[in-house]
């Protein structure tokens, strides 16, 4: 146990006090790439929108990206600090998993065969190919040590995904639990959780300095930890696990 609670309650928990924190400022946008015009020249879309505007750095064609947008004093739309958003993000449908499914999965958390057998049931009782694609990938994800959900905050789609911290220390009673979070104004953030010695401990490493800014004015809200420690990372924030193409793996049909 971590946090007073269990791994995935636990850090299903903190990431609705992030959640919460993020809506007091608009930091990063989502766009998404609809076309190359040209050299460095996009067509992209935000929200209901779609514009031409320059990017130095190389875009995929259909991803999802988080941006910061700025104005010259020309009236040039820039984009800067450019990262794209997990595959998973577009692949899964943001169910609302009822509160008995949510609550069997957190129960059974100490044991992944469990997890792997819940999710497997829901599987098999469900009629809905879209859910059932999104459940293969949670299972996927769990052969790969990683626990991956699609959640819902305040009406916006996140991800959340978790996996074991490094091997208990038993010498120093040290034990944690490390996730990554997908959120929409934020954007990527990998965390750790440390039980050490009956203290908890937060760690976490974000992207954008604007986003570290808001989380240290806010961190008092984020409480029940000994110490919070948030820092910058130097390169991009990139999920534990980003999924597989299912239309080559299987043929799902509904």
């Amino acid at each position: 146990m971590i946090y007073g609670l269990n791994p995935i309650n636990a850090t299903k928990a903190l990431l609705s006090k992030l959640s919460a924190i993020e809506v007091n400022a608009l930091l990063q946008v989502g766009i998404k790439v609809l076309k190359k015009e040209g050299k460095n020249s996009f067509l992209i879309q935000l929200g209901r929108h779609k514009f031409t505007t320059k990017s130095n750095t190389p875009l995929e064609n259909g991803r999802e990206y988080w941006i910061q947008m700025s104005q010259t004093k020309e009236g040039i739309i820039q984009l800067k600090h450019l990262h794209p958003k997990p595959l998973l993000l577009q692949k899964f449908l943001p169910l609302e998993y009822n509160h008995d499914f949510f609550k069997s999965i957190s129960e059974k958390s100490k044991s992944i065969e469990n997890i792997k057998n819940q999710i497997m049931q829901t599987m098999a009782a469900t009629n809905n190919k879209d859910e059932f694609a999104t459940l293969t990938q949670m299972l996927l994800s769990l052969h790969n040590g990683v626990f991956t959900i699609p959640i819902i905050e305040n009406g916006k789609k996140m991800l959340l995904q978790m996996r074991k911290g490094k091997q208990k220390n038993r010498e120093f009673n040290k034990d944690s639990i490390e996730f990554y979070a997908a959120m929409n104004n934020l954007g990527p953030i990998e965390g750790e959780i440390t039980l050490l010695n009956g203290s908890k401990h937060l760690k976490l490493k974000l992207f954008y300095p604007r986003s570290i800014g808001l989380l240290k004015k806010y961190s008092n809200r984020l409480e029940g930890f000994s110490s919070i420690n948030i820092i910058q990372a130097d390169t991009p924030v990139l999920p534990f696990w980003d999924g597989v193409n299912l239309v080559s793996l299987l043929d799902i049909k509904g």
